[in-house]
């Protein structure tokens, strides 16, 4: 079997099947990707596009091909000497008609073989002992009065409807007789008592979508209703869930795993423990060595967390290594004058951290009041059972959990069994005990001994953190600070605007001693905005004076012409970044297309700021009033100076970020670690946060680029703004990396030299050696040649120790001799970085 080498990650759906995947693959192995990195397979509701909303995990997706479409792909990918890795999605599935598991709940309630399965509070208050389902459009009375719910005859006996909403009834409250259903329907709509006796008769409660924050009494993924959690704890759950793809890996057509969402299951640490059991023996079953099955979790760290040392897994999916590489690009000295620009524009001087701290609470009070409320009603039941907690109230109880969850900064401990989950506990209840009075500060150290004490409070208490950081933090706070949007990327903290070089590097050679095969990422399914987006907004901290001034220049522009933005200044920043880092390098395609994208983008951060707009309460009129400004921007020739402003300053600045961008590159190829290639990221990606960055993938392109004959330096000069530099640059590299792949899972790290601008990595094992030279240097005072990507002259980076031994650049023909210092510049030549190779024989197919 095929070395993890490189990945790709592919979302499938119905317009991109395992047949479409299939018709890439040759591409792929061209490429020099090792292995296709699979959006969920598994049946998922019907019209999916990402197949996380799944309802059969025991099956593969017949809208993807089925069985058989997936076989076909498995044996392309075989055939091309590729490997395939599969995301599963164990915490949840969807709440949906074609789900079986979860039909059975509704209609049989507590006596289902499957009640058990999922994480139900049934005796929760108000529920009456039922499932509190808040599907309803409207008030229960008004949905029956208006007939917007009501009896019909479904595919499997009567059901209940509500527009496209299919219920199944309890079969103790209808007929068994089917040729007696319709009368009994008849008789149902006459009588508004019968048809309360019928609602009352079922397993679940009906109500208006608003009550879902307050009574849902089943675990969701963080607050969608429509996703209810799964207990994997349970074997026959985890049976159940995994033998899809335990079996894909025992018939030798799968080689790895990613878990999806692993903060969400009540013990992490032994369900990848099972995990790994059940690959290993899958392993041996399909005679391939245990080990050489991969398992890698989605998992969300903090600035100064690491993932857990003793988990049976082999690292994260590159979260981690995306936010220290586009750290690292960042200006250092760039955050003061930043804040000052935010807070002149908002009027908004608060830190990002007291941002999510806000956002905590409001989530706490809002769509996640019912998960809140859940784990006070176990710690307060606690608390009428202990005598040592007879003075502490059941309000002091509740000030001072909120007050825990407000500063808790990770997004889970993980059993406290480590002294980093001891750190991040004692961290959080320290700040809360400085907001806290006497009798709240004697309820929170009661708290903390029932966490540490009480393994189910402990679960309940990590299965609110993770939702509410997630919730309260990436789809909150980074739709209100936007100080610079490059730094709110999830697994970032925008709080933190640069990182340093040593500290870069310190981190890579902790990935390679604990986590060698650990995914490297700089673009995901998940990501806000694209890699080269993001590097747009970090040429921006590195020319600050041009960038307060196009502003200005830009508002006036709108200003004069009676149309200035309509939102208020912090939504109005954050969009004129948006526009910069998406802003389409031909000017022919500012189109609808393009601003109708944008559109998508800035309604999604109104709503998830909820702040002048909400999900729950949306501001049509303020939504539409800037959809209409942002239309007249697109098209109206009143609004032509304005976008030839916009224009001037993306071509001006882009040139540096696309340099940037190809160092980000380089450092992801080169780091310790599997690079995670994301569907289309051959060429520039400036997407925006999903849907945006699942759009189609012009694959015709992307060949077309790896056809034409490699020529860096002219990729470099001439037509640079398609992308085929960034496409070259990836295969080379990827072929290098198949050429020699022991360098890059085994050789070390060191950073030979960093002067002003100029920085030499070296990764060594052996005689194989490889010098990564990069120009980090972003400022437009730097000239460029006109139209390239090239500097126009030498800049007096230092001189550079070039080991001894016969030296080629992987890009192009040149070669040198080591054994002397020899200029930076020189080993550029212009470009943004150079790839230097000892000359040992090694064929990398160039």
């Amino acid at each position: 079997m095929t070395t993890l080498r490189a990945t790709v990650r592919l979302q499938l759906h119905a317009g991109f099947d395992f047949d479409a995947a299939a018709a890439q693959v040759d591409y792929f192995a061209r490429l020099g990707i090792s292995h296709l990195y699979l959006s969920p397979i598994a049946s998922a509701v019907p019209g999916s596009t990402h197949g996380y909303d799944n309802v059969d995990p025991t099956r593969i997706s017949l809208e993807l091909g089925g069985e058989q479409g997936f076989l076909r792909l498995s044996d392309a990918a075989r055939q091309h000497g590729m490997g395939i890795l599969l995301d599963i999605v164990p915490n949840h599935m969807a709440v949906h008609p074609a789900n079986p598991w979860w039909n059975d709940v509704l209609r049989n309630g507590r006596r289902s073989a499957h009640a058990g399965w999922f994480d139900i509070d049934w005796d929760a208050p108000e529920c009456d002992g039922r499932l509190w389902l808040a599907v309803l459009d409207r008030p229960l009375a008004a949905a029956l009065a208006d007939g917007a719910l009501h009896l019909d005859i479904g595919g499997e006996g009567p059901c209940l409807r509500h527009h496209d909403l299919e219920l199944p009834l309890s079969p103790l409250s209808y007929p068994a007789q089917a040729d007696s259903w319709p009368a009994w329907i008849a008789r149902c709509r006459r009588s508004p008592q019968r048809m309360q006796d019928v609602l009352q008769r079922q397993a679940y409660r009906l109500g208006w979508w608003r009550t879902g924050a307050d009574h849902t009494n089943y675990r969701r993924f963080f607050d969608i209703d429509g996703l209810f959690a799964l207990r994997m704890e349970l074997p026959e759950v985890f049976d159940a869930v995994h033998a899809l793809p335990l079996r894909l890996v025992a018939e030798g057509h799968v080689d790895g795993l990613r878990v999806d969402h692993v903060d969400g299951l009540a013990d992490p640490q032994g369900y990848l423990g099972r995990l790994r059991s059940g690959l290993d023996q899958a392993a041996t079953a399909s005679g391939r060595p245990a080990e050489a099955i991969t398992l890698h979790v989605e998992k969300i760290l903090a600035d100064d967390e690491a993932l857990p040392a003793d988990w049976a897994c082999d690292g994260t999916t590159g979260y981690d290594f995306m936010d220290q590489v586009g750290a690292l690009l960042h200006d250092s000295e760039a955050g003061p004058a930043l804040h000052a620009l935010w807070h002149s524009a908002s009027g908004d001087a608060r830190s990002f951290d007291q941002h999510q701290q806000q956002a905590r609470l409001q989530m706490l009070q809002g769509s996640l009041r019912c998960d809140f409320d859940r784990l006070l009603r176990r710690l307060d039941a606690q608390r009428l059972a202990n005598p040592a907690a007879a003075d502490i109230t059941g309000g002091m109880l509740e000030r001072a959990l909120r007050a825990l969850l407000q500063h808790f900064p990770v997004y889970r401990t993980h059993g406290l069994r480590s002294a980093a989950d001891q750190t991040w506990l004692a961290r959080a209840a320290d700040a809360a005990a400085a907001q806290l009075g006497e009798g709240d500060r004697a309820a929170l150290e009661q708290l903390c001994v029932w966490l540490h004490g009480i393994p189910a409070v402990l679960t309940r208490f990590e299965q609110l953190t993770a939702p509410l950081n997630a919730k309260a933090v990436e789809d909150t706070a980074f739709y209100r600070y936007g100080r610079l949007l490059s730094r709110n990327e999830v697994g970032s903290d925008p709080g933190r605007l640069h990182l340093p070089l040593e500290e870069f590097l310190l981190r890579a050679r902790q990935r390679a001693q604990q986590w060698p095969r650990a995914l490297l990422a700089v673009a995901t399914h998940d990501h806000k905005r694209g890699p080269d987006a993001r590097c747009r907004l970090a040429t921006v901290s590195c020319n600050l004076a041009h960038w307060s001034a196009q502003l200005a220049h830009w508002n006036e522009l709108a200003m004069q012409v009676g149309r200035p933005c309509p939102l208020p200044g912090a939504e109005t920043l954050m969009l004129w970044q948006t526009l910069l880092a998406s802003w389409p390098l031909q000017a022919e395609r500012v189109d609808a297309g393009f601003i109708g994208r944008v559109d998508g983008w800035l309604q999604k951060a109104l709503r998830e700021g909820k702040q002048v707009s909400s999900w729950s309460d949306p501001d049509r009129a303020l939504e539409q009033g800037a959809s209409d400004w942002l239309a007249w921007l697109g098209s109206s020739p009143q609004a032509a100076p304005l976008r030839s402003a916009l224009d001037a300053f993306v071509h001006a600045i882009t040139p540096h970020a696309a340099r940037l961008g190809l160092v980000q590159l380089a450092l992801q190829l080169c780091c310790p670690g599997v690079p995670d290639l994301y569907q289309g990221n051959e060429g520039w990606d400036t997407s925006l946060v999903d849907p945006d960055n699942r759009r189609e993938v012009d694959y015709l392109q992307r060949r077309a680029w790896l056809g034409s004959p490699p020529d860096w330096r002219q990729a470099l000069q001439e037509h640079w703004s398609g992308g085929s530099a960034k496409a070259l640059l990836l295969a080379a590299l990827l072929r290098h990396r198949a050429a020699v792949p022991s360098l890059f899972i085994d050789g070390s790290l060191t950073l030979l030299s960093a002067t002003a601008g100029a920085w030499v990595l070296s990764r060594q094992l052996g005689d194989d050696q490889l010098l990564l030279v990069l120009d980090t240097t972003a400022r437009l005072e730097t000239p460029l040649a006109p139209g390239t990507l090239l500097r126009q002259e030498d800049s007096e980076r230092g001189r550079v120790g070039l080991p001894v031994g016969h030296w080629r650049s992987l890009l192009d023909a040149r070669r040198c001799e080591g054994g002397d210092d020899i200029e930076a510049d020189a080993l550029l030549d212009g470009a943004p970085l150079a790839i230097w190779v000892l000359d040992n024989g090694e064929d990398d197919g160039r």
